[in-house]
């Protein structure tokens, strides 16, 4: 990979000149006797562009010495060589010593000239161009150890090296920091929804019925009984032509939420769209899938798009919401007992997908609270969905930072000189 315009300090030098590139080795598997030791060993899954302190797998004394084994020391950086397109070029580097398979490279710099992470940094930035040769030159796509011993790094003086890992480490931090905010508040919402569906918000007895115990004043109806109709999508084809109108499809029904990123159009005669037009609050289903748990999926289209229809491997419900709000009873079907009605109900077909229809959405058992109970219940669970949506939009923007910030340092567009001198200073 060339380097055009690098920095005239900077120097270009073969990765294999500056560190000990070696691969692993995996244990017999027909020898269980050789697994579930101490020994940590780091497979291409196990790499995720940071530390890796932990491997799906371990392996035994056993094991470690059948392979002839290295333990290899903190601060190796390793890069997957094959493994398909989706994981040639990841990489990490340890954080604990552990050996790898042979899948995996391991670079040990020589660290008096190179910085891991600096060094980690770059194999991420390197990672696209790896992965188009892999792809384009082979029916496997891999990278041998020897296009990485014969890769050219700029070598920036050691200081710069670690300023440049230091301020793509922050922001690498600053992303992880709100992955995990992101699964604490999905499994907070998680328990908040099952807490609410089987407890209420008003502190009352509970009752046993067919969902399980449930507040006292609450009813368990049928799904059917307080919807004023359903229908099925036009099966029309659907395509790219947007002068027609926008179609909601399958993948446009995602995480209880309606998802306008692909969307398709159609043509259809006037009385068609006047039948298919969706209405604030109407409910769709998801009522085809390849896996059994997505059948039965469902949101609410709260106005996405000023106009829109619904395509035949959907189902709308149009609620009587004097009764049952479209926002409660969506959530209930996230919940567990929820999701678990609507799967077990999917009958399986020869195409190995599977299906409901419209009897099958009638005859869900729904628990049904007053009105205002329903409206208590959907805002403290919109008040953690906002939330979560704000944490995913920090994530992307601070992944989109990470992206841009690796371009420009690791061109040398963007000096790290400012923050080594400021290190000096201090």
């Amino acid at each position: 990979m060339s380097q055009p315009n690098l920095p005239s300090h900077w120097k270009l030098i073969p990765l294999g000149e500056l560190s000990n590139i070696q691969s692993g080795g995996t244990p017999w598997r027909e020898k269980p006797e050789f697994y579930g030791g101490q020994i940590k060993w780091v497979k291409t899954l196990d790499l995720n562009e940071g530390i890796v302190t932990e491997t799906e797998e371990t392996i035994n004394e056993l094991g470690f010495q059948s392979i002839r084994g290295k333990l290899r020391p903190v601060n190796t950086v390793m890069v997957a060589m094959y493994g398909g397109a989706g994981t040639v070029g990841k990489s990490g580097v340890l954080g604990v010593p552990a050996t790898t398979n042979q899948a995996v490279c391991c670079i040990e710099p020589n660290l008096d000239k190179f910085d891991s992470f600096y060094l980690l940094y770059h194999l991420i930035y390197l990672r696209p161009t790896w992965m188009r040769e892999a792809i384009g030159t082979r029916k496997d796509p891999n990278i041998s150890k020897g296009i990485i011993e014969n890769t050219k790094i700029p070598l920036p003086p050691l200081p710069e090296q670690r300023a440049i890992a230091h301020t793509l480490r922050t922001i690498q931090k600053a992303k992880e920091a709100r992955q995990r905010e992101l699964e604490l508040e999905r499994e907070r919402k998680a328990a908040l929804m099952q807490y609410l569906f089987t407890h209420g918000t008003r502190n009352e007895p509970r009752k046993e019925t067919e969902l399980g115990d449930i507040p006292e004043s609450w009813q368990v109806v049928k799904l059917g009984k307080v919807c004023k109709f359903l229908q099925y999508g036009t099966s029309k084809k659907c395509d790219l032509d947007s002068s027609g109108l926008p179609v909601l499809r399958i993948p446009n029904v995602i995480g209880g939420k309606i998802d306008t990123g692909d969307l398709k159009f159609v043509k259809l005669s006037s009385n068609e769209v006047e039948s298919l037009m969706l209405n604030l609050g109407d409910l769709l289903f998801v009522r085809t899938n390849g896996r059994r748990e997505y059948t039965g999926r469902c949101a609410v289209f709260s106005g996405e798009l000023q106009e829109a229809l619904f395509a035949s491997y959907l189902i709308r419900a149009r609620l009587d919401t004097e009764h049952l709000l479209p926002e409660f009873a969506q959530f209930y079907t996230m919940t567990y007992q929820g999701k678990k009605y609507l799967s077990e109900r999917a009958s399986s077909a020869s195409d190995g997908k599977f299906n409901i229809n419209t009897q099958t959405i009638k005859s869900v058992l729904i628990p049904k609270p007053n009105i205002d109970e329903q409206g208590e219940i959907i805002n403290a669970l919109q008040a953690s969905d906002r939330k979560i949506t704000a944490l995913e939009q920090e994530a992307v923007f601070l992944d989109e930072l990470f992206r841009a910030m690796l371009e420009e340092l690791m061109t040398g567009r963007l000096s790290a000189l400012s923050l080594v001198e400021e290190k000096a200073i201090a």
